[in-house]
């Protein structure tokens, strides 16, 4: 079902304080428009690294920007696989819960999002573009 890791990020309160400590202090290549909810950072080995808002992070997933209190601060991880649909109903037949069903994100990426056992968010992904790591 997983192919692999397909990003790695933190969930953070205030996204120019993280951006300013992996580029300023970690000296990480960061892209970022300021004041924006996203932002990346190029880390060798990792196909993709993102720092995101927690207010963001709830919108995504809970689909209320006032429901940031559920979505827990640090590190979250998404699985790359085959298909999305199909993960996430293989999750629910084991009887895990999907907060966010399969959906196609703006950039045309496929996701969804679920928690693991210890309260971090976590989600499958659908890159075909990406595949190669």
């Amino acid at each position: 079902m997983i192919r692999h890791v397909a990003s790695i990020g933190e969930i953070v309160d205030d996204v120019g304080a993280a951006v300013a400590f992996y580029r300023d202090v970690l000296g990480l290549q960061v892209e970022w428009t300021e004041g924006s909810d996203y932002a990346t950072a190029a880390v060798a080995g990792a196909v993709h690294f993102g720092i995101w808002s927690r207010e963001a992070a709830a919108e995504a997933t809970l689909g209320d920007k006032g429901a940031a209190s559920k979505i827990p601060l640090g590190f979250t991880v998404e699985f790359e696989v085959d298909k999305v649909q199909a993960a996430s109903d293989a999750l629910e037949s084991r009887g895990w819960e999907v907060l966010q069903g399969p959906r196609t994100e703006d950039w045309g990426q496929t996701t969804s999002r679920f928690m693991s056992p210890s309260g971090a968010l976590c989600g499958f992904a659908e890159t075909p573009w990406a595949r190669e790591i």
